[in-house]
């Protein structure tokens, strides 16, 4: 490969790794800075509401106790915490309707969090009286927030609007209005704008739909609104294929006069392709899990740790590890850790058979992977075939490099084979084990692992990553793929 090749490669690799670092950057400041105001109005009107109630029973002559700073904060980190899980601080445009749900059944849980925990302090009245005072406070502030804080031009996620054709006007006008809601549109896109429009409103014009990527990084509007205008399915897919899947957040907005049910709908008011990933809350509950996954292994499991160990420095002498510089997110290298599993000549062994053997160079160069590898030692080969070579990458996981659950982390020189799908591998951390990993692994082609760790990216939650995890341990027992 002649240098000037891989000269242009790398140079398209920057690129999208720093448009990718510079707009998770955008994003999350957008999200925090959206969120927090409520979060801030939530402890509000929690407080508002407990001293309200403490006030009320006081007057009927009960002398309700102070509870401990402990105990409040307890109390306060509970009670968001719940509201966290429902979604009401990352569902930015949420239906008003389906934010009111939300936060009742919020207040419900968390009332029965607050009356277990300060039934014992003596304050059975006030907590009593909490309950529908809360009901009535907590949602009204929210409400409230949303709306002064709607008025303020850095609060609010930015995002574009397409496809209102003829009826730009009153579609695009509509979410002028609905700023509240958490979404702030910085423009519209379509291919031809109607005379009849304001002059005001023609501003808003950012360009045609193939103008999408350039004004979702110039604007930093990572968001977008697409009205379905009466298209099937299909072409709307095809249409957020070639247009839209630079964006973090694809919400397509039903415009007809008949409108399907709001519950169909979900919390958005239409439906929404995300990078859940993304989600400042996702990413400390996958943190969290793999620190307690992973510490606990690494103790649990020294005692087979030092029993490879032994093995392996009996049977090939050499480095105990391995470490093999890849990818990781916002294109940060990184050294993936593995118990050596080859001999330590391996790179001048490899040149050597691919050069002898055209079959095993054609394999190696289609899924970087040899099937009868002439580098692997035997205590290796056990190791591949039973993934235990894979175990120090814990230490990755605790290092932060690596997930448990992720897109399976790439060399440079594999770059090329992710072709537009490689943006979203730097939008996550890549994985000890994966989709691919419980999917065929090696017995896949390699356009089906991407299709697969871009499919893991777009798709996520916990379940899923609990799905992956409990596959593993099947796929591991009985090798399934492994080589």
């Amino acid at each position: 490969m002649s240098s000037n090749v891989t000269f242009s490669k790398s140079s398209t690799a920057s690129e999208l790794i720093g448009s990718s670092r510079t707009g998770q950057a955008s994003y999350m400041t957008q999200f925090v800075r959206t969120g927090a105001p409520l979060v801030l109005m939530d402890v509000v009107g929690y407080l508002v509401s407990l001293l309200i109630a403490s006030t009320i029973a006081l007057y009927f002559g009960a002398a309700p106790t102070a509870p401990s700073l402990v105990m409040s904060l307890a109390l306060i980190v509970g009670s968001l915490a719940m509201f966290a899980a429902l979604g009401l601080y990352s569902g930015m445009g949420m239906h008003p309707i389906f934010e009111f749900r939300q936060c009742m059944l919020g207040v419900c849980l968390s009332f029965v969090f607050i009356a277990g925990v300060s039934i014992q302090t003596g304050n059975a009245m006030a907590i009593l009286f909490s309950f529908p005072i809360m009901l009535a406070v907590v949602p009204v502030v929210r409400s409230t927030t949303r709306h002064i804080f709607a008025k303020r031009s850095w609060w609010g996620i930015n995002c574009v609007v397409l496809a209102c054709d003829k009826r730009v006007k009153t579609l695009f006008g509509n979410h002028l209005k609905n700023i509240p809601a958490g979404l702030r549109p910085v423009g519209f896109l379509q291919d031809e704008v109607p005379n009849s429009i304001s002059d005001e409103l023609k501003s808003f014009h950012l360009g045609t739909d193939k103008d999408a990527h350039r004004v979702m990084l110039q604007k930093g509007a990572y968001v977008a609104l697409l009205h379905r205008r009466g298209r099937p399915d299909h072409e709307i897919a095809e249409y957020v294929k070639q247009n839209l899947s630079q964006f973090y957040r694809v919400i397509i907005v039903p415009d007809d006069e008949r409108l399907p049910s709001l519950w169909a709908m979900g919390q958005n008011s239409g439906i929404m392709l995300e990078d859940k990933l993304l989600q400042p809350g996702s990413q400390i509950v996958k943190r969290t899990a793999g620190l307690l996954i992973s510490i606990t292994a690494l103790i649990v499991g020294m005692p087979l740790f030092l029993l490879i160990a032994a093995w392996l420095k009996i049977t090939s002498p050499g480095p105990l590890f391995y470490g093999h510089e890849r990818i990781g997110k916002n294109g940060r290298r990184f050294k993936a850790w593995k118990f050596r599993s080859m001999c330590v000549n391996a790179d001048q062994v490899l040149e050597e058979t691919l050069a002898k053997n055209p079959e095993m160079r054609a394999e190696w160069e289609a899924t970087q992977k040899l099937q009868n590898d002439p580098r692997v030692s035997s205590a290796g080969r056990f190791l591949r075939k039973t993934s235990l070579d894979e175990l120090p990458q814990l230490w990755n996981v605790i290092r932060g490099e690596m997930a448990l659950v992720g897109p399976r982390p790439i060399v440079a020189n594999e770059v090329e084979k992710y072709d537009d799908k490689f943006e979203t591998y730097l939008r996550v951390t890549p994985g000890v084990t994966g989709f691919w990993q419980v999917s065929g692994r090696n017995l896949t082609s390699y356009e089906k692992r991407v299709e697969l760790d871009d499919y893991y990216v777009r798709n996520w939650s916990l379940w899923f990553d609990l799905y992956i995890l409990g596959r593993t341990i099947k796929t591991v027992l009985f090798r399934e793929g492994a080589f």
